[in-house]
């Protein structure tokens, strides 16, 4: 009966984790898959450059704003909890999302939709290091979850394309509810994680929401209007001073949002802002290149998608062989090996021409594929690597909230450099800034320390 009963056991926690996955799948796509969309709604309702981006970014700042209050819940009430109110939020909000009848009625259910997934991505990896409590096991299952990942951020484009010219744009939105039905049947047997006594800065949160929402308004403005408006730098003078004063208040509050020791920890540190340079990079540039393809180079949305299938397959098949020299060879190679792919890769992509041959960008995409499996699962490995058990959800929460921010000042910034400029000229230009972004990720990566570099600790303890 012992033995029955642990079998059990494991079929319910390998369905539960096949669940994560298939959630984590579908809050990363709709990070992407709306690139593609984008063309197609600005046709239904309107709006420049600037304006379609806040249907990208009202996703990424709700999403980011609220990491961290979502990893902090995950140690207080449960990660399963949280993650299964999250994926009901994002159903809902999806359907909303289908059914917009205007610009700002999607914009304010993309947010909603933000909100559900800032419930669940942060959750997801606790959930992932929950129900794989080896150290070897756990390196696996990030390299499926990198995998996932990344799957989802390149079949965006390729899986919008084609339901964008065969059936329409709104089912982007509603193809997630019969998928986060299927989910939630899945988790239904999933065993809750230890919980923890947390408090909530709500101050800071909303200190961190409002530098954050300045900071991509004035950066999406800087390409509309130009850096010396007020209506550029104006919020990011406000982003600054609610950064300033949030810092403030985290470091006299007794008890801090983000706990002061994963902060002292030089590994979590230093991997933490690898991995919000590697977000501006590689969502700035899913951004750029769809725009590039459609309105620079003439393609269709199907067609779009199709050219960007290099950098799925890449990012499908890597994050899985990652995981395996991730245990090998420590998170740290794995990760200066994957930006040191990245470089080449954007620079490839930086001088393409519309009328150049294709296989030249579908060089440069398979490097920028490369990059993101092999970064993806390390950056996690790494940050997480010495983290106690009972800050593990905070410590996710944290780590993916720099990401997302990272994604968020990528479309932002990235964005800008393509409103203030002709399509190929700002192509190029954004891209390069990702090359330099790419560089500064490798030379922090040669300093983050190989002491104790076993991709997670043993959760069992």
């Amino acid at each position: 009966m012992k033995d029955h009963d642990m079998a059990s056991a494991g079929a319910a926690s390998r369905l539960a984790f096949v669940a994560v996955l298939i959630a984590v799948f579908m809050i990363v796509l709709d990070t992407t898959i709306v690139n593609v969309a984008v063309p197609r709604i600005g046709a239904e309702f309107g709006g420049s450059v600037a304006g379609l981006q806040w249907v990208v970014n009202a996703y990424n700042i709700s999403f980011a704003a609220l990491l961290l209050i979502a990893g902090a819940s995950a140690d207080r009430f449960g990660a399963g909890r949280v993650f299964k109110l999250g994926l009901w939020i994002f159903m809902a909000a999806s359907l909303a999302c289908g059914l917009a009848t205007s610009l700002i009625f999607l914009i304010a259910a993309r947010t909603a939709q933000g909100v559900g997934a800032a419930l669940m991505l942060p959750t997801a990896l606790t959930l992932a290091s929950h129900l794989h409590p080896l150290p070897a096991d756990r390196a696996r299952a990030f390299g499926a979850w990198a995998a996932v990942a990344g799957a989802a951020t390149v079949l965006g484009p390729s899986a919008g394309g084609f339901l964008v010219d065969g059936v329409g744009w709104r089912l982007v939105f509603l193809i997630n509810i019969p998928v986060g039905l299927l989910a939630i049947v899945m988790l239904r047997h999933i065993s809750e994680t230890q919980q923890a006594e947390r408090r909530f800065d709500v101050l800071a949160q909303v200190l961190g929401a409002i530098a954050l929402v300045g900071l991509a308004i004035g950066l999406t403005q800087s390409g509309r209007v130009g850096w010396r408006e007020p209506g550029a730098y104006g919020p990011l003078l406000v982003a600054v001073l609610a950064l300033v004063m949030m810092i403030r208040v985290e470091s006299r509050a007794p008890a801090p949002f983000i706990p002061r020791e994963l902060f002292k920890d030089r590994r979590f540190s230093i991997a933490t802002a690898v991995g919000f340079l590697l977000s501006i990079g590689i969502y700035g540039q899913m951004f750029v290149l769809s725009i590039f393809f459609q309105e620079g180079a003439g393609y269709s949305a199907t067609a779009t998608g199709l050219a960007l299938l290099p950098f799925a397959v890449t990012t499908i098949i890597g994050p899985l062989l990652a995981g395996r020299a991730i245990a090998a060879y420590g998170a740290h190679r794995v990760l200066l090996f994957g930006q040191a792919a990245g470089i080449p890769g954007s620079l490839i992509l930086a001088f393409i021409e519309p009328n150049q041959p294709y296989w030249i960008a579908a060089t440069g995409l398979s490097l920028l594929g490369l990059c993101q499996a092999a970064s993806q699962p390390s950056v996690a490995a790494a940050a997480l690597a010495n983290i106690q058990k009972h800050n593990i959800g905070i410590a996710s929460g944290a780590l993916t909230s720099f990401r997302q921010v990272g994604s968020v000042v990528g479309v932002a910034l990235l964005g800008s450099l393509m409103d203030s400029h002709r399509i190929v000229g700002g192509t190029r230009l954004a891209l390069l800034v990702v090359t330099v972004l790419f560089a500064v990720g490798c030379f922090l990566t040669f300093v983050i320390p190989s002491r104790n570099s076993a991709p997670c600790v043993d959760m069992r303890t």
